[in-house]
């Protein structure tokens, strides 16, 4: 009877433990997991975090021409509010979606670059913080918060940087995304001149990558710092930019890192903190 009793035993764990492996926000929080969504939002960037206790932080927003289907995209997921948004930098694929987002999930607080781009779509933005009275703070290098077991820490902006190609990329915010041994480095729209200024960047298992996969963001030079196991590339299929560029995309192969698109759908990672593991099986070669 024992015996029967141990083998039932073992067999409800295993099932408690492959049920627990990529559902909704309360299941991933009971199974301690970390979940990891780089959405299809066209040419442009969203990225969602499920933390272990079910707090959800947000990466930009897409561009406002998919504003809807972001929105809807991130309620599916189980998110019906916000704990973090944060706005890596203000050009429209990033934020011309917030106006959406904010309009129809609430949202606890905000972070946001600090650089006045002066466009209507940042103006837009930053009048509904402003009508919804959101906390809201412009973190610099050096700060980092907790949110329960993950570490959420700025690399830069370290410092102003002005007469770049692009201004508005170059004084963006860089994140380090940590929970347990895996970490998350949000490279936003940062080109070389600011990964200059916090050379050499750190060691991460997943790298969003840089600008699209522009040729100007994301290198080799930035890959040997980085070292990532997983790299996620963010952009549209036929888009005017030619991302993801092909010096980028012969450096990648050259490394041997497993690659991930959104130009293929949502890419969809999950880490007990010591591992990843992918739901998508499309892995761009």
């Amino acid at each position: 009877m024992k015996l029967k009793f141990k083998a039932f035993a073992a067999f409800m764990l295993a099932a408690v433990v492959s049920l627990a492996l990529f559902l909704s926000p309360s299941e991933a929080a009971k199974a301690r997991q970390l979940r990891y969504y780089a959405l299809d939002v066209g040419q442009g960037d969203c990225s969602l975090f499920v933390l272990p206790d079910g707090r959800n932080v947000v990466f930009d927003a897409g561009p406002r021409s998919n504003a809807k289907k972001t929105v809807n995209y991130l309620k599916s997921c189980g998110v019906r509010k916000i704990d973090l948004l944060v706005a890596s930098h203000p050009h429209e694929d990033h934020i011309g979606g917030m106006k959406e987002l904010l309009s129809k999930i609430p949202v606890k607080q905000i972070w946001d670059s600090g650089y006045n781009h002066g466009s209507k779509v940042q103006r837009d933005f930053y009048q509904m913080i402003k009508d919804k009275k959101i906390p809201f703070g412009r973190p610099k290098r050096g700060y980092a918060a907790k949110l329960g077991d993950v570490t959420l820490e700025v690399l830069a902006p370290a410092k102003p940087l002005k007469g770049t190609s692009s201004d508005a990329n170059n004084n963006g915010l860089i994140v380090l995304v940590t929970y347990g041994d895996v970490s998350f480095l949000m490279m936003g729209d940062a080109q070389k001149e600011e990964q200059k200024t916090i050379s050499p960047l750190p060691r991460a298992s997943v790298l969003k990558a840089a600008h699209h996969g522009a040729r100007n963001g994301t290198d080799a030079e930035l890959l040997r710092d980085v070292s990532p196991d997983i790299i996620i590339l963010s952009y549209k299929r036929g888009n005017s930019y030619g991302h993801p560029h092909k010096e980028t995309v012969s450096a990648i192969r050259r490394a041997k890192i497993l690659r991930f698109d959104t130009a293929d759908g949502p890419v969809k990672l999950r880490t007990d903190g010591k591992s990843v593991t992918f739901e998508r099986k499309r892995v761009v070669k």
